[in-house]
Formats: structure tokens, sequence, C-alpha cells
């Protein structure tokens, strides 16, 4: 999983007696709307497996940050009917007050609002910071108190006065994380033939809106020489005469970026690269798939947005191979990752998104803008593993540190990617699941202990 998506699960597992201890509010709630849904496709159950599927999903549903309250009805009569369904196939005893409290989950949304607002890791994670201040332990509320008020004390003289770096308050370690800052591994190369480095440029060019009209003016030039010939034909001519052509047309910097900007990506780049292992941008920390797998993190699996030749939005996922900067001049660089990309996304019977990685397509382009991408990861589908096995995996969202770095405060203006739910059209899917179970399977049937006759009379 990414980094700081969990806690480490080696910590919260026992495997002495097949339990999780030491969960926090935070860690149930991601094994509860990510990891159960997957992993329960393992068992054999089908109806049991449907009814814990539509519980997982219903906690995913309620912890959105946005909820139309027409839909509420619908959630509440949703869950109603799975905790009906989970009383089929559990015992009595397991149904206690806290099972029976997500039926009033959703009147609860009603007066409070979403759920996230009033969650509790908020506060855990609160806790937390004030716990790092605790240096007597014989009064730690005192010191707690003390820590907060020295903090407190000179984030206020820092506002006030000129001061860069207040002494006893050091810099955070996710400062510059979210314009681009690599991590580890750095190194600088030449290439020499310049042929990779000109495939790189090519993505930028294509990417930067600022050079649009003169993409379309090379593409209007392209296709006055085309004389019949097929589109495959005018891409590869563009793909290779753009760089030589802007170059000739000898653009002139002017006073504002922009013109600056154009001018320092019409002459190209250096010949000098830097490659890094491990990359933050936009709140994400990617590494590469050779240090991923050094790593007990999974931090190189991207997604991207793009428009196909109907105009619809499309998502490609894909695997970071290599993390470039490439160097235009006056301060101007561009981090761009070269991904192995996975030729097509399926949907399983219940709307998660699966992928096979060993199916690669796009490698006539694989370099990406880094801040075009979101990060994804895979979680191998248990079900896959089932006779005739062919793996594959589930794809989920990464998790974006961004609330109070940088200044940032809302999430929503400052992303550029739109949220990336874990299932896609669920109640139909599962209605379709539910109808296509056996009739004569008797979920509340025992097979374990032997049936007794009861006679009342």
């Amino acid at each position: 999983m990414p980094t700081g998506f969990l806690t480490n699960p080696k910590k919260l597992v026992s495997m002495k007696d097949l339990s999780l201890t030491y969960c926090k509010a935070h860690d149930c709630h991601v094994m509860l709307t990510v990891f159960l849904p997957i992993a329960i496709r393992a068992i054999k159950p089908e109806f049991l497996k449907m009814a814990i599927t539509r519980m997982c999903y219903f906690f995913s549903k309620i912890s959105q940050k946005m909820i139309y309250r027409q839909e509420l009805s619908d959630l509440h009569e949703f869950m109603v009917e799975t905790q009906n369904q989970l009383e089929m196939c559990l015992p009595p005893a397991f149904f206690d007050i806290m099972v029976h409290l997500m039926i009033h989950l959703v009147h609860q949304i009603e007066a409070l609002g979403p759920s996230f607002l009033h969650e509790m890791w908020s506060y855990e994670r609160f806790m937390s910071v004030l716990s790092r201040y605790v240096h007597n332990r014989t009064h730690p509320e005192g010191s707690m108190i003390e820590g907060y008020n020295s903090k407190e004390v000179i984030e206020c003289c820092q506002e006030w006065l000129k001061v860069q770096r207040g002494i006893g308050n050091p810099d955070s370690c996710h400062k510059g994380r979210l314009a681009r800052k690599g991590t580890s591994g750095r190194k600088v190369f030449l290439d020499n033939d310049y042929r990779e480095v000109s495939r790189a440029h090519y993505s930028v060019l294509q990417s930067m809106a600022v050079m649009q009209p003169y993409i379309d003016e090379h593409m209007a030039i392209i296709m006055a020489e085309r004389n019949g010939r097929s589109d495959d034909w005018v891409m590869k001519q563009h793909k290779q005469r753009l760089t030589s052509w802007l170059k000739d047309q000898n653009i002139q910097p002017g006073e504002t970026i922009d013109s600056i900007t154009i001018s320092r990506l019409a002459a190209g780049p250096s010949k000098q690269v830097t490659s890094w292992n491990a990359y933050d941008i936009n709140g994400y920390t990617y590494y590469t798939d050779t240090k991923d797998r050094k790593s007990v993190n999974q931090n190189s699996g991207v997604r991207i947005e793009a428009l196909d030749g109907v105009g619809r939005k499309v998502l490609y996922f894909g695997i970071i191979e290599d993390i470039w900067e490439l160097d235009y001049g006056r301060d101007i660089k561009v981090a761009l990752f070269r991904c192995r990309w996975i030729k097509q996304h399926q949907f399983n019977e219940i709307g998660q998104r699966v992928v096979d990685l060993q199916n690669v397509g796009y490698q006539d382009d694989p370099w990406v803008l880094a801040e075009r991408v979101a990060q994804v990861f895979y979680m191998s589908d248990p079900q896959s593993n089932l006779p005739p096995k062919k793996t594959k995996h589930v794809v989920a969202s990464g998790k974006q540190h961004i609330i109070g770095v940088d200044g940032v405060d809302d999430v929503e203006a400052y992303n550029k990617c739109d949220e990336m739910s874990l299932f896609i059209d669920f109640c139909k899917k599962i209605e379709a699941v539910e109808k296509n179970l056996p009739k004569d399977v008797l979920p509340w049937k025992r097979k374990c202990v032997k049936g007794k006759v009861i006679t009342v009379g």
C-alpha cells in the first residue's frame, strides 16, 4: 500500500492467535472500506460474501465528502436489507449494540452532515501530536500544555516578525512536496544521442497549454501534406518533426512569463538529465518500480485521465519505471514519469476495477507529466487465484497528503484529479449477483453441526 495509507499491517496482525490488535479508528475504516471487500472474495459462501460486500459498500458510501440528501432514504433501506441478510448468516450473539448501530448511521448523517466531519481519527491524530510534547511522564498533561503553548507562541512570532525559521520549530517534513521534490536516488547523466530526451520533450510539448497554438499550426502543415495518407502516418510525422520545427521557428522570449516559457520549451531541454528513485508532488509520494520491489510500500502505481476520440474521459493505469527532471534553463524544470502502461481494465461482478499487470500496451507513448497523474495501488484479486488461475489485480486509489502542507486549506480547490471510487455502479451489479445465487442454498442452514427437529406444543 502507499506511504501513509495505513499503519504498517505487520504491527496490527498477530499470527499467533490470528487477530488484529492496536487498530486505530482510521485503520479500521480503511480495512472495512478497502481491504475487506477485496479479501472477502476468497470465501466460498456466496450469500455471506454478498452481504459483507454490501456492508463494506455502505461504509464506503457514507464516508464520501459529498452525499446528496435525496439518496439518504434509499441508503437507509439498503442498510436495513443488508443487516437482515447478515442476520440470516451469522449467529444472534454477533449482533450486539455496535452492529445494530449501522441502521442509525444514515439518521446521524441527516442530523450532523457527512460522516467525515464527526469521525474519530481527527482527534486521534491530534492526540498523537500532543503525545510528542510529553517529556515528563509524571506530569503528561502539563507537558502537553507547555509544548502546545510554545508552538503557538513561535508561530505567532513568525507571522508578525520577519523571521524565516523559528528557533525550536523545525520545518515540516512535508514542506515542498506539493510543488515537486526529489527525495531519494538522485543521479545526473547525459543522454548523448538525445533520443529518449526528445521523446520526453514531445510529451511535455503536448501537455502544455501554452504550446497548443504552435501544435495546431504544425498539425495543419502535416495535414496539408497528407495527400490521402492514413492517420497513423500523420501522427508519426507529427512526433518526428514537431521538436525540430519549433527550433526552426526561433521564437524569441518576450517580457511575460508565458512568452519566456514558450521560448525555452521551443528551444528544447538540456542533454543533462536528473533522475530520481523517489519523488514527492501534489501530495503523493512516488517510487520507481525498482525501488518499490525493495520497499514495504507500493508507490509506483499511477492513473491519468485522458480524452478518447469521441471526447469521453478514459482512465489509464500504469507503473512508474523512471523519474526524470528535464532542465529547460531559467529555472524551468519539468518532472516526468516513464510508465509501463496497462493496456485495458475491466470491471468484475461487483464493480471493482480489475487489471492484468502483464498486459502492457501504449509503448510508443510512455512519458507523462508528473503533475498530471494521481496515485493508485494494485492488490491481488483472491478470486483470480482460483482455477483457472490468471492473476489479476484490483485497483484502489492512493492517499493524498494536502491539508496543512504548504498552506493548502481546501483539497477540492487544489486537487487536479477527480476522486476514484473503489466501486462503480455497485447497486445494479449486486442485484444481478443476488439474482444469480443458487436458489437451493439456504444461508441460515449450518452444515458444521447435526440438525435437530424441535416440536412446538
